[in-house]
Order: structure tokens, then C-alpha cells, then sequence
């Protein structure tokens, strides 16, 4: 998936909750970039997504959120951050104040560590099996098998660029074909339509890496 149909995903979550449609959206885009190195780190990932619960709603911290800063504070700041199993704790009881469902959006699940990736996997889990409300998760990912096979078992609609091929290489030659009726693209070329064919074929067949 694009990263602007995946933004898109985000805006959406966003405008239904500013339009009192749908619960707020918590969400994070992992990456393995040597400049970002937190962002394939899944207790940074699991923290950032309890910070976003944590005031959401009205702007304001909520009740679980407190209790848990002024614990840190009485432990004078022992721990600079929370830890996994923290964090976790937390979002379970944030989650209940957001009844009745919460919104959570990972982005490239599969560019998080593969050596700590089970970590945040098993919070997925948890969090599906012991919140009282509803948690709605939209994960974009590679078909990574410890990723497919810990999601499995959960009610979920699975879109991939296999099962929509077709509509994509539609997408792909009007698209083509339009930017080259505008002379927005192959301007100067003169053997237009092989091409064409060939970026047709080109883009069609990336897509399915997406």
C-alpha cells in the first residue's frame, strides 16, 4: 500500500472522529532507517501509541494516564520511560475510557525489528483479548509469516494487491493512457505506444510488492 493511500487512511480516521462518527485513531509508521532507530523499537512504538490514548479525547490527560505519571514521579523518575510491559498496562485502561472502541493504525508493521517484532505482535494480541471495549486495528504490513500467522485467528479483512491485480492494472493503463493523450508524459517519444506498454507492464508489476 502507498504511503498516500495510507495517509489517506489516517485523514479519514481523523475527519470521522472530528465529524463524531467514529473514536479517535492512535497510530505509528514503523520504520528500520539507520536516522530513526526508535521507530522499528517496539517498546517505542507501544509507548507512542499510549501517549496519543492518553489525551485524545478532550486534550486533557485522562485518569489512567495521571495515575500513571505521578507513580513514575514518586519513584523519582527512576525509569526515563515506561517499560513494554508498562505501557501495556496503561493502554488497556485508556482503552476503556474511549468505550466503545478504539481506533489503533500501524503502519509497516513488518519494518518493525524482527529480532523484538514478537513484542509488539503479543501486544496486538493482548489488547484484542483482555479490552473491555472494541479495538479496531488497521495494519499495514508485508506477508511476513510470524506477522500472518499471530493475526490469523482474529476477525479481520485482509487487503492485498494479489486479490485486487486486476483493478490495479485498469487503474494503471488509463492512467498511462490519460497522461499521454495530455503530453504530460513520453512527450518527445516518438515510438509512444511500446512504451507505453512497457510502463504499463513495469508499474503493474511493482504493484504487487507494494
Amino acid at each position: 500500500m502507498s504511503n498516500r493511500r495510507r495517509s489517506l487512511v489516517i485523514e479519514d480516521a481523523f475527519k470521522a472522529f472530528c465529524g463524531y462518527e467514529s473514536p479517535p485513531p492512535a497510530y505509528f509508521y514503523c520504520s528500520r532507517s539507520p536516522s530513526e532507530p526508535g521507530r522499528s523499537n517496539p517498546e517505542n512504538i507501544i509507548a507512542s501509541i499510549a501517549r496519543q490514548l492518553s489525551c485524545l479525547k478532550s486534550g486533557d490527560l485522562l485518569p489512567p494516564a495521571i495515575a500513571a505519571y505521578e507513580k513514575m514521579e514518586k519513584d523519582a523518575f527512576a525509569a526515563e520511560s515506561m517499560r513494554l510491559d508498562e505501557s501495556r498496562a496503561l493502554i488497556i485502561q485508556l482503552i476503556e475510557e474511549y468505550y466503545p472502541t478504539v481506533v489503533i493504525i500501524i503502519d509497516a508493521l513488518d519494518e518493525c525489528d524482527p529480532d523484538t517484532r514478537s513484542d509488539l505482535l503479543e501486544f496486538l494480541e493482548s489488547i484484542l483479548q483482555e479490552s473491555s471495549s472494541l479495538v479496531k486495528t488497521f495494519v499495514s504490513s508485508r506477508d511476513d509469516q510470524d506477522i500472518v500467522c499471530q493475526l490469523q485467528n482474529y476477525p479481520s479483512l485482509e487487503l492485498s494487491s494479489d486479490r485486487n491485480s486486476d483493478d490495479i492494472a485498469e487503474f494503471v493503463k488509463s492512467e498511462t493512457r490519460r497522461l499521454i493523450k495530455k503530453k504530460a508524459l513520453l512527450r518527445s517519444i516518438i515510438n509512444k505506444k511500446e512504451l507505453q506498454n512497457v510502463i504499463i507492464d513495469r508499474i503493474t508489476e511493482g504493484a504487487k510488492g507494494m
